[in-house]
Order: C-alpha cells, then structure tokens, then sequence
C-alpha cells in the first residue's frame, strides 16, 4: 500500500525459499499465502518476471493456481492475448477441479480463484480495447472479493477496486471511479494507490482544490516508495 516495490518482491521471494514444498504440503491451504510470489508481480507489473518464473510442483494446487493467474495477467498485459487465453484455461481447470474444502486461507480455493480467473480475463478484455466487457468483468471481481471471508493478511492480495477505478478513468468514468476509490480507502485508509486514483479522478472532474488535498495525502503515504505512479493499477 505503500508502493515498496523492492522490499515488497524481497519478503515474497524470501518467503518462497524458507518454506519447503514438503511443508506447504503437510499445512493444507497455506501454499495460496505463498503464492504471492506472483500476486505481488502483478501488484507491480512485473510482467517479464513473472514470465520467466518456473512452474512450482503440480502438487501444490494454491500455488499452482497462483503460478497461472501471474502468468496469464502477464501474457495479456504483453499483447501475448492466445497464450493468455491458453494459460486461463488451465487456471479454469484447476478451479473447477478443486474439492470444495481445498482451502487458500480462510476461504476457499474456488471463492479466491474466481477473483483471479475474472482479472484475467478483464485483461484480455483490455488488451483486445472490449471496453465494456473489461468493466463488467472487473465489477464482479470487485463483488467476488466483498464476499470473501475476513482474513489477515487478506486473502486477496491487492484491492480489485484499484483495476475497476484505472480502467474507468481510461474510460473517462472519472465520476464513477471517484466512488470507486472512496469505497477502498474505507477499507483500507491511506493506501497510496486508491489516493493516486482518487487525485486522478478528481482532476479529470475539474476539482482542483480537492484533488490538491488528497494528493498531499497521497505524498505522504508514497514518501518510501521506490514506484513512480502514472495510474492506480499497473
């Protein structure tokens, strides 16, 4: 939230290395936390890392699960959109596979894949300029995780209102994107992303004074980051 990028990407690799397979096999639905590996990429838009990331063992369901969606967000954000689709299907396969009681957390396996099989397929969407179907795919994702089970660290690595407000202000919804970052600084007050969105979005309704106001918030939320924004989500 506060766009450490390096520390962010240290503590998922280090994470990743001190946690055997084996372990991740003897505690059921922990291996989804390590798959953050992927989600925090995505968080930053590391698309060529992403890509070249090995497939971890087919064993470890959640992390394999994680493996695909980073690898298809990636593909789709390349323009790379076949292989996006190919690599979605075989999230789409494990999700529909998964037992009903496979865990990720404190949620299950298929309630936390459907978030990311949405995303996925939002990108796609966005990469073939499907404007329309880019939202609505985003605005059930956005309602997919509102149903998650409380958990801490959440379940869902990043906020999907961060994807739903960027992709309405591409689309010149600032006002609907305004609500839209509101709703997520609710949930998580002085996360530096939804105040760039929100700055963002006041601007582009022709509200100077107040955008200034949040824009100093957002300097002071983004004063350890080592990202340079130029939009909510990358």
């Amino acid at each position: 939230m506060e766009g450490r990028r390096a520390e962010t990407i240290s503590a998922v690799d280090g994470s990743r290395k001190t946690v055997s397979d084996q372990m991740l096999l003897e505690m059921p639905g922990m291996d989804w936390y390590v798959a953050e590996l992927y989600t925090a990429r995505v968080r930053f838009g590391l698309w060529d890392e992403l890509l070249a990331l090995p497939a971890p063992s087919a064993k470890l369901q959640g992390l394999t699960c994680g493996y695909f969606f980073g690898r298809a967000a990636a593909q789709a954000a390349t323009g790379h959109v076949d292989e996006a689709r190919k690599t979605l299907g075989d999230l789409q396969q494990l999700a529909a596979n998964a037992a009903p009681d496979a865990a990720a957390g404190q949620n299950s396996l298929k309630d936390v894949l459907a978030i990311a099989i949405l995303i996925v397929q939002a990108k796609i969407a966005e990469s073939e300029h499907r404007a329309k179907e880019e939202i609505e795919f985003l605005r059930q994702a956005v309602a997919a995780e509102d149903r998650l089970a409380y958990d801490e660290p959440k379940d869902w690595f990043f906020p999907t209102r961060h994807l739903l407000g960027a992709a309405l202000l591409r689309q010149g919804n600032a006002r609907e994107a305004e609500g839209i970052f509101r709703d997520e600084l609710k949930q998580n007050p002085g996360n530096g992303w939804s105040l760039f969105g929100l700055s963002a979005a006041l601007n582009a309704l022709g509200r100077a004074s107040d955008a200034a106001a949040v824009e100093k918030e957002f300097r002071s939320a983004w004063k350890r980051s080592d990202v340079a924004l130029t939009a909510p989500a990358l």
